[in-house]
């Protein structure tokens, strides 16, 4: 009987230790999930800034073409208008 009583009491004494070392393991296996949800946040995180930083960019691309594309057009007026001086000095001066 004392061989079965020495197992039992190791029973009794692992039991405890037995429950604790599961309970880490449950909390090691549910902090993996969380720590890799966080790592997937974190890097889309990361991904969103890029793309701000690449439509802050394109946005920027956009608005000096679109400046540039206004100074052409106000050249081209402004070569027409001057065009269109010339051609009625050169009739005036035909005309007579």
């Amino acid at each position: 009987m004392t061989h079965r009583a020495a197992i039992a009491c190791l029973l009794v004494v692992s039991s405890p230790l037995a429950i604790a070392a599961q309970q880490t393991q449950t909390k090691a296996a549910q902090a993996d999930p969380a720590a890799a949800t966080r790592a997937r946040v974190t890097a889309v995180h990361g991904e969103v800034q890029a793309e701000d930083t690449n439509v802050r960019q394109l946005k920027a691309r956009v608005d000096a073409l679109e400046s540039d594309t206004q100074a052409a057009s106000r050249q081209l007026d402004d070569r027409d208008r001057k065009i269109a001086e010339l051609e009625r000095q050169l009739d005036a001066q035909r005309k007579p």
